[in-house]
């Protein structure tokens, strides 16, 4: 075969290489265009049903941890009263500042908190089961026990401004309003999504612990508790990862939830200023629209 056929033939199978590899990817670009597509008008359609849905709340986000993107938002950039849902941050920065297993009293003080509990004065806990149960039954008097050091609440605004919450502010470790003008804690609910990312990650044994209707407890003094959950649809809301409720009479009705749909991924929800029960009846209509689309 004489030299020029060869390079002929050696031109034609390169060119037929480059024109398979093209049309390979064309045509894997057109299926990333198809799946953006209908992706993007899967979102739609979840706004659309939102938007058509009668929630009380005043701000409502929804983010596909997953997939690291924005599903819905209504006023989700407002700052807002966040009632309880401040312990949040406050539970997850405090254990930042105790070992694992360490154990400590509660102090008499705690128990002057807004709020009964069932926690005893000097009675000794685990961290960890403190923290448990203060979120589950946003334990006034737990969180104070917790948030120890004169420095505590610049911690928790630091560590919102370094998460990404830039416009969080906490003036208590509660959230309860500190008079009736005054609130606790300002978050916007984009915000507590990054929140409660942040913290079940960090600390998922302690955090997970609120998907469950109640807990038994027994305290290192040898007692025991039942502690119920303050939110009352965790058996309606399927795949529960975390939740947590919020309430004052001038944040109104407030709840965020991280669960899985039926597609396997994770999605945070949070509600800002519902009513004391629109906050349940608003997620649970969230969370059936959310959990097939």
């Amino acid at each position: 075969m004489m030299p020029e056929q060869i390079n002929n033939r050696l031109l034609l199978f390169m060119l037929f290489i480059f024109a398979a590899v093209a049309i390979f990817f064309s045509v894997e670009n057109f299926k990333l265009l198809e799946r953006e597509k209908l992706e993007q008008q899967r979102i739609e359609n979840i706004k659309t049903k939102i938007d058509n849905a009668a929630i009380l709340a005043k701000a409502v986000a929804v983010y596909d941890i997953s997939h690291n993107k924005k599903i819905y938002g209504k006023n989700d950039d407002v700052v807002m009263p966040i009632a309880s849902l401040a312990k949040i941050l406050t539970v997850a920065v405090a254990l930042n500042n105790y070992p694992k297993d360490a154990v400590i009293s509660i102090p008499s003080e705690a128990i002057n908190q807004s709020g009964d509990f069932g926690l005893l004065a000097e009675e000794r806990w685990k961290v960890g089961d403190l923290a448990k149960l203060t979120l589950l039954t946003s334990a006034n008097d737990g969180i104070y026990t917790l948030a120890t050091g004169a420095d505590f609440l610049e911690k928790v605004n630091t560590k919102a401004h370094k998460i990404g919450a830039q416009n969080a502010v906490f003036l208590n470790s509660t959230g309860l309003d500190i008079d009736l003008e005054h609130a606790g804690a300002f978050v916007s609910a984009s915000d507590i999504n990054t929140i409660a990312m942040y913290a079940t990650k960090l600390y998922p044994e302690i955090f997970e612990a609120t998907r469950t209707p109640e807990l038994n407890l027994q305290s290192e003094s040898g007692f025991v508790h039942n502690f119920k959950n303050t939110n009352v649809i965790v058996n309606k809301i399927p795949n529960l990862i975390f939740s947590k409720t919020g309430f004052t009479e001038l944040a109104g009705g407030n709840l965020v939830i991280i669960f899985k749909n039926q597609r396997g991924e994770e999605i945070a929800v949070t509600i800002l200023g519902s009513t004391f029960e629109g906050r349940f009846e608003d997620m649970e209509k969230i969370v059936n629209m959310l959990y097939s689309l």
